[in-house]
């Protein structure tokens, strides 16, 4: 159990565009993963963290604000409302800072780690936070968010993210 190994992964890594599997049963493993992912998350000063973001394909999502961690499994969004537009980073794409249209309210279901069917409501900040996340398992990045245009902007500089990723792997 102890051979769990998680890596941030990079822009540019296949498995950040995958729709990430349901977790069926909360085992000792699972329990493992969520709190790897959360040193994960804060050995890069994150505040969220997907599990493909950690090279798994599993729909689990970890969040730290100065309140509270919250350990989410297969949270999905079953309600939004209003807009913003919200200042993005992503540890998947080191030094990007992009400004993202998403809702200002979420309604959130989820499991937790003994096991309860929870919902939670969040707003603003945990709500963009929460958003980004859940989009993370669905196989959404941020720059899938924002206009065309902007996206032409920065296509060098998601090349030099891709290419430094590339490097890190031969």
């Amino acid at each position: 159990m102890n051979k769990i190994k998680l890596k941030l992964q990079i822009y540019g890594s296949p498995i950040l565009r995958k729709k990430c599997r349901k977790v069926g049963e909360i085992t000792p493993e699972i329990l493992q993963i969520l709190d790897k992912m959360v040193y994960l998350m804060r050995r890069y000063r994150g505040v969220g963290l997907a599990a493909n973001q950690a090279g798994l394909d599993l729909a689990l999502v970890v969040i730290e604000t100065p309140e509270k961690l919250y350990k989410l499994i297969n949270p999905k969004i079953i309600q939004k409302k209003g807009s913003l537009i919200f200042e993005e980073g992503c540890l998947s794409f080191p030094g990007l800072i992009l400004s993202v249209k998403r809702a200002r309210e979420v309604w959130v279901n989820f499991t937790d780690e003994q096991g309860r069917n929870l919902d939670l409501n969040a707003e603003d900040t945990l709500a963009v936070i929460l958003q980004h996340e859940i989009d993370h398992i669905q196989g959404v990045l941020f720059i899938d968010r924002i206009p065309f245009w902007e996206k032409l902007k920065i296509k060098s500089v998601l090349k030099k993210i891709k290419n430094a990723r590339e490097q890190e792997y031969y």
